[in-house]
């Protein structure tokens, strides 16, 4: 069985290969994620979630983990700023969709609620008067 599960399919390039990074380095310290946890200070859900791409890392469990495997912390935190950059990104886009749905879905429950305009409402001053809902100034 591999130690690490495949990586989400759809996660950006730069956050594919900082995590791959992140997982060479625990891999190549010999340590176990349990062991990263005690000697980084974060838990180990935590890092599970940084090494299986699920969450991007904060730059102190990165500058500690280089100081647990003895590597050079300038690489990895450059590696971490583009990664952050493309997370962000991500996030950007998600936000944007998700908003898009949210219009779209009150779009649509406006027009079920509106009904037809094809006037079936009574008139007053020239504007469609539609029992139970309320007008300018909640009138």
């Amino acid at each position: 069985m591999p130690r690490w599960k495949a990586l989400p399919d759809e996660l950006d390039p730069q956050i594919r290969e900082f995590t791959s990074q992140l997982r060479r380095l625990v891999d190549r310290s010999g340590l176990s994620v349990a062991s990263v946890s005690d000697r980084t200070g974060y838990s180990k859900t935590s890092w599970e979630r940084y090494l299986n791409g699920r969450l991007l890392a904060p730059k102190g469990a990165i500058v500690a983990l280089a100081e647990v495997t003895g590597t050079n912390p300038m690489h990895l935190t450059t590696m971490w700023e583009l990664a952050e950059r493309a997370w962000s990104r991500s996030e950007m886009r998600h936000d944007m969709t998700m908003e898009a749905i949210r219009i779209s879905q009150a779009r649509a429950a406006l027009s079920e609620f509106a009904g037809p305009s094809s006037g079936g409402g009574a008139r007053k001053g020239g504007a469609a008067v539609r029992p139970g809902v309320a007008g300018p100034a909640g009138v």
